[in-house]
């Protein structure tokens, strides 16, 4: 008899700490935020502002770069250079756009993993703590681990809002809570500029090339 009641209070203490741990995050179908970036990579360090926009239903996404030397896609068209930038993903297509440049490229598409994440692209990853922010906010802190640790954080409550991107070692998005948008303010942000042809590619020495050959 001990030994059931003991295999019964296992049971339970068992689902009660599963229950304790919450579900991935999942995105909303559409929002819009902003960010701060801060990227480190070889002789290249520095910070940018942003703004994300996501359009699951109709399978887009624009995220626009004050400065897109501190991107790893748009620090290699424009070489060491300041430029703002925007990443353009529509019709399967990822588009580079330099607007002050007058400059379009197509960079690759959803075969070569350009495409939209999913919704619910945290799927499988792994729950790491809570923790609060500097203003005191509750954050999960979750690991979508790939060749390094890839660490999201969202508010803890109802609405898990996206506070942070950290891509280890070297890019860290941290996106402002209080300019989060549930839906699209204006769907003419993804309007594809005149000057961006699928049929033209970004240049060969870019890493646009390397993700396109990589897929193969």
């Amino acid at each position: 008899m001990k030994v059931f009641i003991l295999l019964i209070t296992l049971c339970i203490c068992f689902v009660n700490s599963n229950q304790d741990v919450p579900t991935p995050p999942v995105w909303p179908d559409q929002f819009q935020q902003s960010f701060t970036e801060t990227m480190t990579y070889w002789l290249i360090s520095g910070k940018t502002k942003g703004n994300f926009y996501y359009d699951y239903p109709n399978r887009r996404y624009r995220v626009d770069r004050e400065n897109g030397k501190y991107d790893r896609y748009c620090g290699t068209i424009y070489k060491f250079r300041d430029a703002a930038c925007s990443h353009i993903v529509t019709g399967g297509n990822r588009y580079l756009y330099f607007p002050d440049k007058n400059y379009c490229c197509n960079c690759c598409s959803d075969k070569h993993g350009c495409g939209v994440l999913t919704p619910n692209w945290l799927d499988g990853a792994q729950f790491v703590d809570i923790e609060n922010d500097t203003n005191g906010v509750e954050l999960e802190r979750w690991n979508k681990p790939g060749l390094q640790s890839n660490f999201y954080l969202a508010t803890h409550d109802e609405q898990r809002i996206m506070r942070k991107i950290d891509q280890q070692p070297n890019d860290v998005q941290d996106f402002d809570i209080s300019s989060f948008y549930k839906g699209i303010k204006d769907p003419s942000v993804f309007d594809l500029p005149s000057k961006c042809d699928p049929e033209y590619m970004c240049p060969w020495v870019s890493i646009c090339t390397a993700v396109r050959m990589g897929s193969g």
